[in-house]
């Protein structure tokens, strides 16, 4: 239970970044294009790098392997959740758009729900996965999903 915890708490930390590029900028002050569509590719890159790894960390036997894709599925559908709800954000400070302060809590409201419901899908992709390894798998399975988060992703 502790470790799919930790895994919970590391896919928590995907949703979380949503908000992270404008929390330090000053006003006015936002990444051109370039820089975005740079900062998004890299965060792909690591995104796949990061399930392949994990996927090998795993050392998945033919039989485990069949329950991965509807977990790397769920992995790559809140991440592209996120990264959406990342850019709708980019795209309202880019046009000046300034929330009141009771915008901004309903804004995190539905970005805390929104978070919620992907961290549900993702926890019912894992349950076959993590219930078909093996002890040692499982003792693996907490520590590479905390990597994730880890590795730039929060």
């Amino acid at each position: 239970m502790r470790k799919f915890l930790f895994a919970s708490v590391a896919i928590a930390g995907l949703a979380g970044s949503t908000f992270a590029v404008n929390a330090f900028a000053a006003p006015g002050d936002q990444p051109n294009a370039a820089v975005m569509q740079r900062l998004q590719e890299r965060q792909a890159l690591m995104l796949d790098a990061h399930l392949a790894a994990m996927k090998a960390g795993l050392k998945l036997t033919d039989e485990q392997a069949k329950n991965w894709p509807a977990f790397e599925s769920a992995i790559r559908d809140a991440e592209k959740t996120r990264a959406d709800r990342w850019r709708q954000a980019q795209d309202r400070m880019s046009q000046g758009e300034r929330p009141s302060p009771i915008e901004r809590m309903t804004m995190m409201s539905e970005h805390l729900q929104k978070m919620g419901e992907q961290l549900k899908l993702v926890a019912d992709a894992a349950k076959p996965l993590y219930d078909g390894l093996t002890d040692a798998q499982k003792s693996d399975f907490g520590p590479l999903m905390r990597e994730f988060k880890l590795r730039g992703r929060h």
